[in-house]
């Protein structure tokens, strides 16, 4: 699937969704996806990845926090979202976050289309702190045959950011894969296995309509998501990292947090994932 950020300025206050705040406790998470109801396309690269989470083992990252582990709130992608009241944490809440650091891609017109090499930043940055200093935009987006007028192929994403994976890692983890949900539940599955099973990011594709910092602009976008948090009464969270500039119609925050439900409403429109 291919995701064109169109060059519209989005006036609009970003709304964002509040968990209640407090210390962190472990919660029950196995009962979070129903394998009957996940395509069985899926189920087969989840085994797949469950036979190499070993090497994800090995290989140092940024770190995260795991349902019932504490949670660092001195991490860029938490004290933020935690100071604008976006991420709170209560005793009952599970949540799950992998550590990335923040990054905006250019804000000029040649970059209006990068959310594909954008989001893949952040993604490598759960395994090298300083990479989006150092990333070669350019390149990335090169290497994922992007159209400057036209984005990414989401599928087209997976390859070179295994590559650079397993040049940050100094290891072949090759743990990403091209998914497409097709239902919450599929969605869901990717969250689980990918942050709540392992602490690290994904990548979606989706429509922005809706969305902070979209206002009315209703455009094919991608973004990668580092968090997931799940409330007493059942309500599901994401947090996300918005990299899109000004200049492509993104205004406020590059981190989000947004409800579950809400998120899969914009991701069903434009599914295609780097899990």
């Amino acid at each position: 699937m291919k995701l064109r950020i169109i060059s519209v300025l989005a006036i609009a206050a970003a709304l964002t969704l509040a968990v209640p705040a407090g210390p962190i406790v472990r919660a029950e998470t196995t009962n979070m996806v129903d394998p009957s109801k996940v395509s069985q396309k899926l189920l087969a690269q989840g085994t797949e990845k469950h036979k190499i989470q070993d090497r994800l083992a090995k290989v140092w990252t940024m770190g995260g926090a795991l349902p019932g582990m504490p949670i660092d709130r001195n991490q860029p992608a938490i004290s933020g979202p935690l100071q604008r009241g976006i991420i709170r944490l209560a005793p009952s809440t599970t949540a799950a976050f992998a550590y990335i650091q923040p990054y905006q891609e250019p804000n000029d017109w040649a970059h209006i289309n990068y959310c594909g090499p954008g989001a893949a930043i952040e993604l490598l940055s759960h395994w090298d702190r300083n990479y989006p200093a150092r990333a070669d935009i350019d390149q990335l987006g090169a290497d994922m045959d992007l159209d400057p007028y036209g984005g990414v192929w989401v599928r087209q994403m997976v390859s070179p950011i295994n590559q650079r994976l397993n040049q940050i890692t100094g290891q072949q983890v090759n743990w990403y894969r091209y998914g497409e949900a097709q239902t919450l539940d599929d969605f869901r599955y990717m969250l689980k296995t990918d942050l709540v099973e392992h602490g690290i990011p994904l990548i979606t594709s989706l429509q922005t309509g809706g969305l902070p910092g979209w206002g009315g602009v209703d455009v094919g976008h991608i973004v990668a998501i580092y968090g997931y948090t799940r409330t007493a009464d059942g309500t599901e969270y994401v947090s996300y990292a918005d990299t899109a500039a000004p200049m492509a119609g993104h205004s406020g925050s590059i981190l989000h947090t947004w409800e579950l439900n809400s998120f899969w409403q914009a991701v069903s429109q434009n599914s295609a994932q780097v899990w």
